[in-house]
């Protein structure tokens, strides 16, 4: 009983309306407000009138499955944005490298091996 009352008074306390954002990811030219919460509302399979409600604060304490399937959704799209940022920081690490070796790739080849090295860890662990 006391677990389950820390798990709601977490729930309870979550900012819903940045968990949506995440969710949503940004803010298109073409899109409109209720497009983008569609957005969200699809990823987190849920309907669009709950995430709607949510981001607006019409509803403040959700129901616990809603609650799990939007802070799993956002979980998600931390993970992918994470993953995307690993892929772009490995390409210029590659990139870098490859100027190096234009330069003089003697007198820099320790510097290449490491970012070559680098970016292959990042690949790695990205899963890229």
């Amino acid at each position: 009983m006391k677990k389950d009352k820390n798990v709601m008074n977490v729930i309870a306390n979550v900012n819903w309306k940045d968990e949506i954002g995440v969710i949503a990811g940004p803010f298109q030219p073409t899109d409109t407000k209720q497009s983008w919460l569609s957005r969200a509302a699809r990823k987190a399979n849920v309907s669009v009138r709950y995430i709607t409600s949510l981001y607006y604060g019409h509803v403040k304490d959700p129901k616990f499955s809603v609650a799990s399937s939007v802070l799993s959704a956002a979980e998600l799209a931390r993970i992918e944005a994470t993953r995307r940022e690993a892929a772009q920081l490995a390409s210029r690490f590659e990139i870098t490298a490859e100027g190096l070796n234009a330069k003089d790739a003697d007198f820099f080849g320790a510097e290449i091996n490491s970012l070559l090295d680098a970016a292959n860890r990042l690949r790695s662990m990205g899963g890229t």
